[in-house]
């Protein structure tokens, strides 16, 4: 309500619009009678109201997080709908405070530690703070010598939050050890702010260069990442985390941060780190792969003469008689291709999966080699094991390994009447 009272004094000189966006959480008995009053206020000083009341279940879940979710999600339609290019909240150096003890409390990375931004961009505009440079007995100070009528949250005398902990029981004390208490917080998250702000300089344009975007999350080459020093590897990474998974709402701490930083550091060629949300942090030889979860799809196919089959949205395979055409769907027609002849005398329909423990395949008549061992020879990575698919006959005979192997059994006989053409192939 003071911020409201402060932009109402300005509008005209400003020339901007104002309008008062409210959300009735339905969480207090009160939350009615505040709804509307601000109803009237604004219907009484010609102010533009929207207003939203939250109807999820409210006894699960992360109350909180859930609730301010809803809450910036509306405030986000709101502007779009109506054009707003400006969100103004009335967060204060208190609220500052709470928020950088709470994050030191739990355990953050260096950007987190700024706490709440005075601007940054939101929506299809900008969100800012105009009131982070008052305490919050300053604005009460200041609402009551103007006369301003607000509501006090019922729910800030609880304890049951982590923020009100703070707030009841750290702060006061913080305060009475040292009377600029709330300056100093605000002096740190400047500091934290513009330090954060260097560091983005130096790295962003390192990103650029060292990540790609691919069709399952993102790609970084650590080659070049892993000439820089330890410093500049450091605060790149959590460039790198930031821009990617934080912005899918993926969330992480110091101590999970940590973890993957030292995954680098180590000699280890490869290790594989699950992350929130199912994500996973790969690294595998000369690369970090940052890989979303995937949906579910078949693990197993069969595949007779004349069929084909999509094994991925990138991968289609098809069995055929050498000498005949295949039906190639349209959208696979200019994908990259690979193909084998084999025996006509193979056991059909022929069986396809991923690789199994214990997989051997024959080599030549004499040999045969765990898939396991073929694909450590070659450096194969994970991932790359993983995806690969294994061609076998009905009796169970690993025919091909498309892009890694091929047995000798799949080599027809010169006494072969009737060859069979695998063909399969690969899209960007």
């Amino acid at each position: 309500m003071v911020l409201l009272s402060l932009m109402r004094a300005v509008a005209d000189k400003a020339e901007c619009t104002l309008g008062v966006v409210h959300v009735n959480h339905q969480l207090r008995p009160e939350s009615e009678e505040e709804e509307r009053y601000l109803e009237a206020f604004c219907k009484e000083n010609d102010l533009f109201f929207y207003s939203e009341r939250w109807l999820e279940n409210q006894t699960s879940g992360n109350l909180e997080v859930r609730a301010r979710k809803f809450r910036y999600s509306f405030f986000t339609r709101i502007m779009e709908e109506y054009s707003y290019d400006t969100l103004m909240t009335a967060h204060h150096m208190d609220d500052q405070a709470e928020t950088i003890l709470m994050r030191l409390t739990r355990g953050s990375v260096l950007r987190s530690l700024s706490g709440i931004r005075a601007k940054r961009s939101f929506g299809a505009g900008r969100l800012i703070r105009p009131l982070l440079i008052f305490s919050k007995d300053e604005l009460k100070a200041f609402a009551k010598q103007q006369n301003i009528v607000y509501f006090e949250d019922s729910s800030n005398h609880s304890d049951t939050y982590f923020r009100n902990r703070i707030r009841h029981h750290v702060v006061p004390y913080l305060k009475e050890e040292n009377s600029n208490f709330l300056e100093h917080v605000s002096s740190f998250s400047r500091q934290i702010t513009l330090a954060d702000e260097l560091i983005q300089e130096m790295t962003t344009a390192k990103y650029r260069e060292w990540v790609t975007k691919i069709d399952t999350g993102w790609q970084l080459d650590l080659r070049a990442f892993q000439k820089e020093s330890r410093s500049f590897q450091y605060f790149f990474l959590q460039l790198f985390l930031y821009e990617t998974l934080v912005e899918k709402g993926v969330a992480f701490n110091q101590e999970q941060f940590d973890n993957l930083y030292a995954v680098l550091r180590r000699s280890a060629p490869q290790k594989t780190v699950t992350l929130e949300k199912g994500w996973r942090f790969i690294k595998e030889y000369d690369t970090v792969l940052l890989i979303q979860p995937q949906l579910v799809q078949a693990d197993s196919y069969t595949l007779n003469v004349g069929e084909g089959v999509f094994l991925s949205e990138k991968e289609w395979i098809s069995l055929s008689r050498w000498d005949e055409p295949v039906a190639e769907p349209e959208v696979v027609q200019a994908w990259e291709q690979e193909e084998r002849l084999v025996s006509g005398e193979s056991s059909l329909p022929l069986k396809i999966r991923h690789r199994n423990d214990g997989d051997r395949i024959a080599l030549t008549p004499v040999l045969t080699k765990r898939l396991n061992r073929l694909f450590i020879d070659k450096k194969i990575p994970n991932s790359s094991r993983e995806k690969a698919w294994v061609i076998l006959t009905d009796r169970n005979e690993i025919l091909w390994v498309p892009q890694f192997a091929n047995s000798y059994l799949s080599i027809p006989a010169e006494t072969d009447k009737i060859h069979y053409r695998l063909l399969y192939k690969t899209g960007e």
